[in-house]
């Protein structure tokens, strides 16, 4: 079912490309919030911290997060419980 939904195709029918590609995680939020996130990530073994950018000032976003023709982007809104 997740496969369906996030369309990706069979297996074994994926295409092979020849150039390194990325996926840039955003997360904006208050600094202690953030923190929090990045450690459990880290916790579950999704990330390295130091893996992380220093933090930005949200004037700065526009620029870290210039996109390249073709991208898209996609939003996982999800509420913290301390």
């Amino acid at each position: 079912m997740a496969q369906e939904f996030i369309g990706l195709p069979p297996k074994g029918d994926r295409p092979v490309s020849s150039t390194r590609r990325s996926v840039k995680i955003l997360m904006i939020g208050q600094p202690e919030d953030i923190e929090i996130t990045i450690a459990r990530l880290y916790h579950c073994g999704f990330c390295q911290v130091e893996d992380w950018s220093r933090p930005l000032p949200y004037g700065q976003i526009q620029e870290a997060t210039a996109r390249q023709p073709g991208e898209v982007m996609r939003i996982y809104k999800r509420s913290m419980m301390r």
